[in-house]
């Protein structure tokens, strides 16, 4: 079965408290330690991020490793010159936050871009959360340029239609994110909220969760002159 957790915000990379979500991520893999791999490319493979990782998930009784292209191998490592093999043995790979531009091109120049597709069609669970939420799909809402406003760029291509992230957290992703529609820049979108994350099985929006109160996701699609964006159901999860 092909899952993806995408994630809007939130999770060990935002929060201090153990989070739903990571407990979630866990779940959905079936298994009482699954093997977890972190992929940490759009942050450069920042050591705190990669720390934060392996404590929040080892914390969990997740068998733990990190593909990492910017640093020397440790003990935690998975070894760039073996990644393929490696990956595919993941119950779960969960992609962090960062330059999503910057990582898709280090990816592509690695091969990991036709890896994780093969991880994703023999049944490994794909996760991530902002960069590592909106790779997965045809085209996300980004401000990997680093320029003043965000905008669309090609991801991997695995999920239909556009993403954008952190949705609740600027009221410009809203206006850009329906500019760029209104001018066929990018196509019809999901939009998911801090605490809130979208599950695909197939190439399907099967559910969106939340876990905080007023988070959600959107879909967001042009009709004629304008733009409608509708607010999808949800899921409580965390209590």
């Amino acid at each position: 079965m092909r899952r993806i957790l995408a994630i809007g915000g939130g999770g060990f990379m935002m929060e201090d408290a153990r989070s739903p979500i990571d407990e979630h991520v866990m779940s959905l893999t079936g298994k009482a330690r699954p093997r977890i791999c972190y992929l940490a490319t759009p942050s450069g493979d920042l050591p705190a991020h990669l720390d934060k990782f392996h404590a929040a998930y080892g914390n969990m009784g997740c068998e733990t490793s990190h593909l990492a292209f910017f640093r020397q191998p440790d003990s935690r490592s998975i070894l760039v010159a073996d990644f393929r093999t490696r990956l595919l043995e993941q119950d779960a790979i969960y992609v962090g936050g960062g330059n999503t531009k910057s990582a898709l091109a280090v990816w592509r120049q690695w091969g990991l871009d036709t890896v994780l597709r093969e991880a994703w069609e023999r049944g490994v669970l794909l996760a991530g959360m902002s960069a590592g939420a909106m790779c997965w799909f045809e085209a996300g809402l980004t401000d990997s340029f680093w320029g003043a406003a965000y905008r669309p760029l090609d991801c991997l291509g695995l999920l239909p239609g556009g993403c954008a992230v952190h949705y609740s957290g600027d009221p410009k992703k809203r206006e850009t994110l329906h500019a760029a529609q209104l001018a066929g820049k990018i196509p019809p979108s999901i939009a998911i909220d801090d605490f809130a994350a979208a599950l695909y099985v197939g190439t399907s929006l099967d559910t969106v969760f939340s876990w905080r109160s007023g988070s959600t996701a959107y879909q967001a699609y042009r009709e004629g002159d304008k733009v409608i964006e509708t607010a999808l159901p949800i899921k409580q999860i965390g209590g």
